[in-house]
């Protein structure tokens, strides 16, 4: 039976202009953790500091982000990326996001 790898960038600050940067409190964290967990019956979490950039394609201004990833190996199910695609949409709410990373790739477990 073929898996997913789901990996979810959360970042580290709301959206906000540069200078006013406010850091995103850890309960966030937890609370998405024990989501996926009580989903999966597991989680992984990378808590180093991923630094990446992207453009706006509205304001065209140059946006520096921090991240850490969460990821999760799953059954390659309808369900299974139904649940996913809900969980995006809840991020981008929790963590106030213009758009949350996160993307999976097909596996094959030994």
């Amino acid at each position: 039976m073929p898996y997913l790898k789901v990996e979810i960038l959360l970042p580290h600050y709301y959206n906000g202009s540069a200078g006013k940067r406010k850091k995103i409190e850890g309960k966030k964290y937890s609370k998405t953790f024990e989501e996926i967990v009580e989903r999966f019956g597991g989680c992984t979490v990378d808590n180093s500091t991923l630094i990446g950039g992207w453009t706006d394609p509205n304001t065209k201004n140059r946006i520096s982000d921090e991240n850490s990833t969460y990821w999760v190996v799953c059954e390659k199910t309808k369900k299974n990326v139904e649940f996913f695609h809900n969980l995006k949409k809840k991020l981008k709410t929790r963590f106030e996001q213009k758009d949350i990373m996160m993307y999976y790739v097909t596996i094959n477990k030994f």
